[in-house]
């Protein structure tokens, strides 16, 4: 009997291809028209705008990036991903790059010297309590608060905090905050000093050529059998073991299914026979701002913007996607994206984010060809202080057979990063279950 896969998002797709890789051959069934979750695009008038504004992160270790060189080519980014240069960070009339380096924390133009000092000695401390395997509970503010010497850090730091949990400060998991920063999970003396020192510590961020839509057909070109329209709406359990799957009126046998959709939705597609601890599930929800310009208005040579708040709300962040791929809109026109949590008043965030727009592009209205409002889900939940990686449910339940994927499960990273690592737990489970050899 064939692996089912209940959802095709980045995390159903990742396990799919690391089974299919393996010598089995599972069949994803898909309740919408089109597969990829939240990576995808699609059009608005004569342009192609993504589901968001994204960059797929950690190019070089990152658990997705790596997954696809290992599964699908070990040359996948040539051709198929355009890297990005830089994250350049505004706060009123200071900006500056993104540090990546100790050289480059002490020469931070948005902090000052005393800021600066404090954030390597944060950084330490991340170090220190990640090789101690520290729980991290409590906010990301509870356990830098020390170090915060003034507003304008406070601001940075909180700025970092919505890029990585999707909330303030004052309300994200200090585990997913830690992560930005430090990626290794067993550190040595060599690895600190070499990341501390070494010519770029953060790890480029790339943008799929084609938009965020190439990704999931990458995956889906390697063979990948998806049923869209396809809705699952039972799995069939007997004697706590998987049998099937109910679509319509129809059971398609199975012994082995893999949920990548709410955890939440497995109560009642077991029937309550699965036992799990449900995440806490807050609306992460993100404002996109999509703007077509009939001429070129800025050059700003594959580097994206942010621009932090004066306060804790979340920062607003922009790039021309064209930099990276021209055909994502008509000859000589430019297409511009500015994302940011969706965390209140959408009128509000919408002219606030406006007002950002103005300051990064100077009259940009003159040129508007194209303007497209979008809200759409980030993430499944969000990362707080008390539904962090330590909470979230592990990959496998307690019902023989049935496995779970996605980023409300247990994995490190965000986005695409979580998703593939969730599938990399996964296969370790059900390798050991079903005595698969690697």
């Amino acid at each position: 009997m064939r692996p089912v896969i209940i959802g095709s998002g980045m995390g159903g797709l990742t396990i799919g291809l690391i089974l299919k890789k393996n010598n089995l051959n599972p069949i994803i069934f898909e309740k919408n028209n089109h597969y990829g979750g939240s990576f995808w695009s699609y059009k608005v008038k004569r342009y192609q705008v993504d589901t968001g504004l994204h960059m797929l992160t950690r190019g070089s270790t990152g658990e997705l990036p790596v997954l696809m060189k290992k599964y699908i080519s070990k040359n996948i980014f040539k051709g198929n991903f355009v890297d990005q240069k830089a994250y350049e960070f505004h706060l009123r009339n200071k900006h500056d790059n993104l540090p990546g380096n100790l050289k480059e924390i002490l020469n931070f133009r948005i902090l000052e010297k005393e800021d600066r000092k404090a954030f390597v000695k944060m950084l330490l401390h991340f170090l220190r309590i990640t090789r101690k395997g520290t729980n991290f509970k409590g906010s990301t503010y509870d356990h830098v608060k020390k170090y915060i010497k003034s507003k304008d850090m406070l601001y940075f730091l909180n700025s970092l905090s919505w890029m990585c949990n999707g909330c303030s400060i004052k309300e994200g998991s200090l585990s997913r905050f830690v992560d930005m920063f430090i990626r290794q999970r067993e550190l040595s003396l060599g690895y600190i000093m070499k990341h501390l020192s070494r010519t770029r510590g953060f790890e480029e961020d790339w943008y799929p050529k084609g938009g965020l839509k190439k990704v999931p057909e990458l995956f889906v070109n390697q063979g990948l059998d998806v049923k869209t329209k396809s809705k699952v709406s039972k799995i069939v359990i007997k004697n706590n073991e998987v049998k099937g799957v109910k679509i319509g009126n129809k059971v398609y046998k199975t012994d082995l299914v893999i949920h990548d959709g709410l955890v939440k939705d497995l109560k009642k597609m077991t029937n309550n026979k699965i036992k799990i601890k449900t995440p806490k599930y807050d609306e992460y929800k993100a404002i996109t701002i999509w703007l077509g310009f009939k001429k070129k208005v800025a050059n700003w040579k594959r580097v994206s913007k942010l621009r932090i708040q004066e306060s804790l709300d979340a920062p607003h962040w922009g790039a021309f996607v064209t930099d990276f791929d021209r055909s994502l809109a008509p000859k000589n026109h430019q297409l511009f994206g500015m994302s940011s949590i969706l965390h209140k008043n959408k009128r509000e965030m919408i002219k606030e984010m406006k007002q950002s727009i103005e300051i990064l592009i100077p009259e940009y209205e003159k040129y508007l060809d194209m303007e497209h409002i979008q809200i759409v889900r980030a993430e499944k939940t969000l990362q707080k202080k008390n539904n962090n990686i330590f909470t979230l449910p592990e990959q496998k339940t307690n019902i023989k057979g049935l496995y779970i994927v996605g980023t409300d499960t247990k994995g490190w990273g965000n986005g695409g990063t979580l998703c593939a690592d969730s599938a990399n737990r996964c296969w370790n489970f059900i390798r050991k279950d079903y005595k698969y050899k690697k």
